[in-house]
């Protein structure tokens, strides 16, 4: 579970092993303890939020060094999902930079990029799209969590001043030759989406496969709906589209399948600005009052309106500055299979027998559209502080005792919680009370206000010293669970732990007196101890690997 581990000298990348690779010289900023971007981008205006465009927030990445460039990647010998393999032991899931690959080896040919990964995982993008300065926490700590956490406030001040619910501004139409997106128009047999840098993310998926693609559907009581399903690359002009049952999309297109209807016309938007691809990713919009206009949640996350146009073959108002727009039908009365693909938790999925998919009928994009994929179960996915935002101050409303709230990306199934412990059983209570709520947390470990919730190796310490199982835990045999956990005898079903791994009052059970840590203990009895350390011997610690 901890990730903070050193790889094994198998897995290290020296100088010379990166030249040998063929990553070109852009992959040796990986040698240096921190990752910098050119002085020629250092140089420039700063580019400030919002951002406008997926163009506008590398560039405003690639200027805090954020960004790692490689001319040429070969992925039919799977190069790309390799270093990103690499990059995550290196660097952990969320401080590793994002990486632009300029031409891509698919199938046997070089395919022109950009080719965009993990533009949401480092920690600072967190702060950066909102226009606050990243928190810097010194040369030891590779994932900023304080970033996280800082750009997590500034989303809930935002929930504070409208009423618990995010703030919304109308998109805003424009006409066809001001949207970036319909630089280029295709239909008919001049669509061939497999000439565009769509790879085959691992050798047991199925295929290649379009993963970051917005779809965008509609029921008449509510409303129209934007989720993020991967799609299969079948051919030109077919893709299967995999929508998980119970998913909001999956459920507009039975729905219409159920009502008698045969087609679906949908629009699929490929990499847009990183506010719609947060609200896509994540579950924002409100409905309990009725459809929500979920680009105008965008909007107000950004602080100014989405610029939409309309489709070519369909009435959607899409993302005007989006790289690429994929039009087409979806048959409802015709399920095709569909996968195995590597799914988030780590694993790969299923096959599934029968599932829906689309018939291309238009494609509009960019001049030399950026692509975005996502190594799924590796990398991050979207920006995550404003989806934690409203439940996290939803929880706390409800439980003042809560500190703090993480359910774990990098361990999914995982939620650590924190708490100012104020009587016997709380913990315990707590902890099921999440379990039974939340169908992803499988595993709920309730820790003291001490412990960093983002900190595998602090949950873990405290499951080794605090939790005593036979009194501090709760068994379900089953709950609903998420429909992708592997271990699932049935899909969607699946058992459940709540576990108190805060330190036990005498009334639990737990000793009379609970020791302090030796690591506070010294920070109070010696508190200039670290700051001398760090004048003293801060590089040759830091570097002692470089030499």
């Amino acid at each position: 579970m901890d990730e903070h581990h050193t790889p094994p000298a198998s897995l290290s990348l020296s100088r010379r092993r990166l030249m040998g690779t063929g990553l070109g010289v852009a992959s040796l900023v990986l040698a240096a303890p921190t990752i910098s971007a050119s002085a020629k981008i250092r140089s420039r205006k700063p580019i400030l939020a919002p951002y406008d465009s997926l163009r506008d927030y590398i560039a405003a990445l690639e200027q805090r060094g954020l960004v790692l460039r490689i001319p040429r990647i070969d992925q039919d010998a799977f190069e790309a999902a390799a270093l990103m393999y690499r990059l995550r032991q290196l660097h952990g899931m969320r401080g590793a930079p994002a990486l632009v690959f300029e031409e891509v080896r698919i199938d046997g040919r070089w395919v022109k990029g950009p080719l965009v990964v993990n533009e949401s995982g480092h920690l600072h993008a967190e702060c950066l799209v909102f226009g606050l300065e990243p928190v810097h926490e010194g040369h030891y700590v590779r994932e900023s969590w304080a970033s996280y956490r800082r750009a997590r406030a500034h989303v809930g001040k935002m929930l504070a001043a409208n009423g618990g619910r995010y703030p919304a501004l109308p998109p805003q139409e424009v006409a066809g030759a001001e949207a970036p997106c319909k630089e280029v128009v295709l239909t008919g047999d001049d669509i061939d989406l497999t000439r565009f840098a769509f790879i085959k993310g691992n050798p047991a998926d199925a295929g290649r496969y379009i993963n970051t693609g917005m779809l965008f559907t509609r029921h008449p009581d509510y409303g129209q709906n934007i989720g993020t399903y991967r799609c299969h690359l079948r051919g030109p002009r077919e893709i299967g589209v995999n929508s998980e049952p119970g998913q909001t999309g999956n459920r507009h297109l039975t729905a219409a399948r159920d009502r008698g209807e045969k087609v679906a016309r949908v629009s699929i938007v490929l990499s847009p600005d990183p506010y719609v691809w947060i609200l896509s990713s994540n579950k924002l919009a409100d409905r309990s009052d009725g459809p929500v206009d979920e680009l105008a949640i965008a909007g107000g996350l950004a602080g100014r309106p989405v610029r939409v146009v309309r489709s070519e073959t369909n009435d959607f108002l899409v993302p005007a500055n989006a790289e690429m727009i994929i039009e087409g039908e979806i048959p409802l009365d015709d399920m095709r299979p569909e996968g195995p693909y590597g799914e988030m938790v780590g694993y790969q999925g299923l096959r599934k027998e029968r599932q829906f998919w689309m018939r291309v009928t238009a494609v509009t994009h960019r001049r030399d559209p950026w692509i975005m994929n996502n190594f799924t179960g590796v990398q991050a996915g979207s920006l995550m502080a404003a989806g934690h935002a409203r439940p996290f101050m939803e929880l706390t409303q409800e439980i003042p005792a809560v500190a703090d709230f993480y359910s774990d990306n990098r361990a999914v199934g995982v939620t650590a919680v924190s708490i100012r412990k104020t009587r016997p059983g709380q913990g315990l209570e707590i902890a099921r009370l999440i379990a039974e709520r939340n169908f992803a947390a499988k595993v709920v470990i309730v820790v003291d206000e001490d412990v960093d919730v983002t900190s595998q190796e602090q949950v873990l310490a405290a499951l080794g010293a605090r939790w005593q199982p036979a009194r501090a835990s709760h068994l379900y045999e089953s709950l609903p669970g998420l429909p992708l956990d592997p271990s699932a005898p049935q899909r969607g079903r699946t058992s459940k732990i709540a576990i108190d791994a805060t330190r036990q009052w005498p009334e639990e059970g737990g000793p009379a007196r609970f020791p302090g840590l030796n690591e506070t203990l010294l920070r109070e009895g010696a508190p200039e101890a670290f700051t001398r350390v760090d004048e003293k011997w801060g590089d040759l610690i830091r570097n002692w690997r470089t030499a």
